[in-house]
């Protein structure tokens, strides 16, 4: 079944006093919310929502925006996952303000907040005063396709949408250049939520072989350029993954480009290297990937004089002038 895309507000009991208390839960939650009863024969949106009359279905991508003084006000993106939830059943759950528990909700995993500028053409697309639903139809292309696009590059919204038919595009996607845009302030949540990324055993441990294998076929194309790594031992039991000592090259492997992984890669490299600054002064960090990462963490990186390597069919390539992939004398400085 082909993705389809939806908007959905925030204001969901078009109430202008309980829209901030009503997006904290979409954050806090990572749901979608709407108003109206999912069985409601008057207001089709809510029926529509609950994924009756080819409405939401699981694995669709919802968005929570809205239109607020004449700009999109976006509280964050995500995949559907399973059926619809009646608000009323949620325990321990209390409405904002006086707003009634009719309605239900959607759960989004993943839930994107800290989501890349959205296309200027959004506003155009957004339901009308009043409006609380409605569905975007990216294979007409315009500001429709560009909405849909924008979200599909989102590294953890591909990741949700796995098993799903890449949909057909009409125009060529927008290639501008992703960045993180959006903080939103919330109250603290009544739970603790954690910024990291719970694995089990065995995941840890299909990880670590993926990073060896990489790590072992990046050290056979080295050989073939006449190069050889070496790691850093540090005290208290830590090592780098290798370390090139003549360029004085750092580089940490990781088995994917998800962003929680290449975040835990950077703060393994700037500790490294606060480690070793008297034995290995300003060394060159890079991460080593299976493939190349979006263009958003690529910039990322770069700010942090961060170099990324990939691999790339048989061979090895990076974004630093080959520094890290070919002869040291076919090579200049990083850029």
């Amino acid at each position: 079944m082909a993705t389809k895309y939806w908007l959905v507000s925030p204001n969901v009991k078009n109430h202008l006093k309980t829209i901030d208390a009503w997006k904290k839960e979409s954050i806090e939650r990572s749901a979608a919310f709407m108003g109206y009863d999912s069985n409601s024969r008057k207001h089709k949106m809510g029926p529509k929502f609950a994924g009756k009359n080819e409405g939401i279905m699981p694995d669709d991508v919802v968005l929570i925006t809205r239109r607020s003084k004449g700009e999109p006000d976006v509280v964050g993106f995500g995949v559907v996952k399973g059926e619809y939830i009646k608000i009323k059943r949620l325990k321990g759950f209390k409405p904002p303000g006086k707003d009634d528990d009719y309605g239900s909700l959607r759960n989004l995993q993943p839930f994107i907040i800290d989501y890349s500028k959205p296309p200027r053409k959004l506003i155009g697309v957004l339901p009308p005063r009043g409006a609380a639903l409605r569905q975007l139809h990216p294979e007409n292309g315009g500001a429709h396709e560009q909405v849909c696009d924008w979200m599909d590059r989102h590294p953890r919204i591909k990741d949700g949408k796995a098993g799903r038919k890449k949909r057909a595009s009409t125009k060529s996607k927008n290639k501008r250049k992703l960045r993180l845009h959006s903080v939103v302030i919330i109250d603290p949540p009544k739970s603790y939520r954690g910024d990291y990324e719970v694995r089990t055993r065995k995941q840890k441990s299909k990880a670590t072989k993926v990073e060896a294998g990489l790590v072992k076929s990046y050290s056979r194309w080295l050989k073939k350029q006449g190069r050889k790594l070496r790691a850093i031992t540090y005290n208290g039991g830590l090592q780098c993954d290798r370390y090139e000592e003549e360029p004085r090259n750092l580089i940490e492997a990781k088995a994917s480009t998800s962003r929680e992984n290449i975040r835990m890669a950077v703060g393994q490299l700037l500790d490294y290297a606060f480690l070793g600054k008297e034995e290995i002064n300003d060394p060159n960090m890079a991460i080593l990937l299976p493939e190349k990462p979006d263009s958003d963490l690529v910039e990322w990186l770069g700010y942090l004089h961060i170099r990324i390597i990939w691999r790339e069919k048989k061979a090895f390539k990076d974004n630093a002038n080959g520094w890290f992939t070919s002869k040291r004398e076919n090579c200049p400085a990083p850029p």
